[in-house]
C-alpha cells in the first residue's frame, strides 16, 4: 500500500491544486474513513475502489489503480481551478 501511495504521489507531481488523496488498505472501511479526502482508493483482493468525496465511483483491477487515480485527479484539478481554488500541492495519505 505504501508503494502505491508513492506511485500516486509521483503521478501527481507538478499538479498545482491542493487535492487531498487517500490510499487506504481496507475496501470495507476505506471510503468512510477517508471521507475528508477529495479522492482516494481502498484496495484489496486484487482490485481498488476509487472514490471521490467518500462516494465509490468505480472499481478497477489492481493494475489500473494508479492510472485511474491520476485520471480522476486531473478531472478534479480542472474543476477546482474552474471554481477558483487557490493553487497548492496535492497531499497523499496512506493508511491500512
Amino acid at each position: 500500500m505504501y508503494k502505491l501511495a508513492e506511485e500516486v504521489t509521483a503521478g501527481l507531481e507538478g499538479m498545482e491544486v491542493p487535492l487531498r488523496v487517500a490510499v487506504m488498505g481496507c475496501v470495507v472501511n476505506g471510503p468512510g474513513e477517508a471521507r475528508e479526502a477529495d479522492l482516494g482508493v481502498a484496495s484489496g483482493n486484487g482490485k481498488g475502489q476509487i472514490f471521490v468525496k467518500g462516494e465509490v465511483i468505480k472499481t478497477v483491477p489492481e493494475s489500473k489503480i494508479v492510472e485511474t487515480l491520476i485520471e480522476e485527479a486531473l478531472k478534479l484539478a480542472e474543476q477546482m481551478q474552474e471554481a477558483g481554488v487557490e493553487s497548492g500541492t496535492p497531499t497523499v495519505v496512506a493508511a491500512e
